[in-house]
């Protein structure tokens, strides 16, 4: 086969010529962004090389009681309050059901950790190949790291894509197996968990876990486990059980997020990359990237302008981070 010849393949199938790439219009592609070919004999001899973790991990179980052997109820709400980060449009008891008033103006309202000169991004969800090493290739050549929440249920069927992105550096985190989320919706109100919602949430949250945990429990970040204790609700809406729930199994922070880019409708880029400089347009989840910001982005398919807007809010967040220092 000719290096310059230009094959009618798929995005996913790339093929390295000698020092780029071609894609399938014949156009040369960066080579941090392409895939290697490689025998079978150097990839068992190589570092990359992993074996599943067999290690069961106790740290997040459905039968734990991390948070409920706290007595009285004072502790246990001053724990969730210590360790939710919420969101500015999540603040209500209509949309907390369960907590009352006093308890929603209490915990985590504003969506940012610190106020210093730092952006965090984290992606939500699972993807293909395509969608994820994209966002992989920009985080890299910006040298930024990210946090990914993983929705696990697919997770099986690619484990190796989750092995990379812990390679590379950034931290993984749950978004649940089966995005079952900890408040639930029937015609437009929100609702608390039932005993039954509750105990299903308990084994789905423990699944996802020990997805994780079987494939990147073993990978280190500088010195400390890539797998972290942190987990993103699914929808970002959280009722009294459901965020009980979540601190009982085990997880030591739930993290929503200040700026919600739902980047999985957009369909502009320009537009995109506008709200994300000068704030979005008036609504229920209008926000305004500043100090300290969580930045919830996804890594879906759909998300298809989310890699190109990385190039900015990975370069602005490195900038930030430098002048912080």
């Amino acid at each position: 086969m000719n290096a310059n010849d230009v094959l009618p393949v798929s995005a996913l199938s790339i093929i390295q010529a000698g020092c780029y790439c071609l894609s399938s219009r014949g156009e040369k592609i960066e080579a941090a962004s392409c895939y290697k070919l490689k025998t079978v004999s150097q990839l068992k001899s190589s570092k990359d090389c992993y074996s599943f973790n067999k290690q069961k991990s106790e740290l997040v179980e459905a039968g734990k009681r991390k948070l409920t052997k706290l007595k009285p109820y004072w502790r246990e709400f001053a724990y969730m309050k210590q360790h939710y980060v919420g969101s500015n449009f999540v603040t209500s008891p209509a949309k907390m059901p369960g907590f009352d008033y006093w308890e929603t103006n209490r915990l985590g309202q504003v969506g940012r950790l610190i106020n210093d000169r730092v952006l965090f991004l984290t992606f939500d969800d699972w993807g293909s190949d395509e969608s994820i090493n994209k966002l992989l290739y920009v985080l890299k050549k910006h040298h930024v790291k990210a946090t990914f929440f993983v929705l696990t249920e697919n997770v099986d069927k690619n484990p190796n894509l989750l092995r990379a992105i812990a390679a590379d550096d950034h931290e993984i985190a749950s978004h649940s197996d089966s995005h079952v989320p900890l408040a639930t919706s029937k015609k437009g109100a929100y609702h608390n968990l039932t005993a039954k919602e509750t105990a299903a949430m308990r084994k789905d949250l423990a699944k996802s876990y020990q997805k994780l945990n079987k494939y990147v429990g073993d990978v280190q970040v500088g010195g400390k486990k890539a797998l972290s204790l942190d987990f993103r609700p699914p929808t970002l809406e959280v009722s009294k059980k459901g965020l009980e729930t979540a601190f009982d199994v085990g997880f030591q922070y739930a993290v929503s997020g200040d700026v919600s880019t739902n980047d999985y409708e957009q369909t502009s880029f320009q537009k995109y990359l506008h709200d994300l400089k000068y704030g979005s347009g008036k609504d229920d989840n209008d926000y305004k990237v500043t100090n300290g910001s969580v930045i919830v982005m996804h890594m879906l398919e759909n998300a298809k302008y989310t890699a190109q807007v990385d190039q900015y809010t990975a370069a602005y967040s490195r900038q930030r981070a430098k002048e912080s220092n």
